[in-house]
């Protein structure tokens, strides 16, 4: 299996997702809302799906993961956003040469793990990653902000005004 095919592309389109999303309000509350009040912040999600792009290539190549800003900031935000990038755009498939048997040992919340490269990728960061930029998007959604599932993924796109919600009578 090939670590850079299946991690870099999906990571690139989470760096590209938060500015787009974070594009389509002006001001900072929805960044610190939470969807429950023992949660996250909604801007706290967006910095940790985008610490997520080191957290899973920076361990597969090899290299150690250094701490990185949190804070429900706009500008910190995007800030992490452009580094993330930019990181991703140094990567080449030789950078993950034995990636998938690679033993990676991290923390996941109080738990303390080791995995193979490829159980890591595939079974815990990009799934952090996509439930991190998830639950910000949710949470824009619940303050109010117009985002929908295209300014997420960038692939949907819908007529101004559907309503999935609409009875069908």
């Amino acid at each position: 299996m090939d670590l850079f095919s299946v991690t870099v592309p999906p990571l690139r389109r989470l760096t590209d997702a938060v500015p787009r999303l974070l594009s389509r309000f002006q001001h900072d509350s929805p960044l610190r809302a939470r969807l429950a009040a023992d949660g996250m912040a909604g801007g706290e999600h967006f910095c940790v799906a985008l610490g997520y792009v080191a957290r899973t290539v920076l361990p597969l190549t090899g290299q150690a993961v250094p701490d990185q800003p949190c804070a429900p900031d706009r500008a910190v935000i995007l800030a992490l956003a452009v580094e993330m990038r930019a990181l991703l755009s140094d990567l080449t498939p030789e950078n993950f040469a034995g990636a998938e048997t690679r033993q990676i040992s991290h923390a996941a919340g109080e738990a303390r793990l080791t995995q193979s490269g490829t159980d890591y990728a595939l079974l815990y960061a990009l799934p952090n990653a996509q439930f991190h930029l998830t639950l910000g998007y949710a949470t824009l959604r619940m303050t109010g902000v117009l985002v929908g599932k295209g300014d997420l993924d960038g692939f949907h796109r819908y007529a101004p005004g559907t309503n999935f919600a609409a009875s069908a009578d």
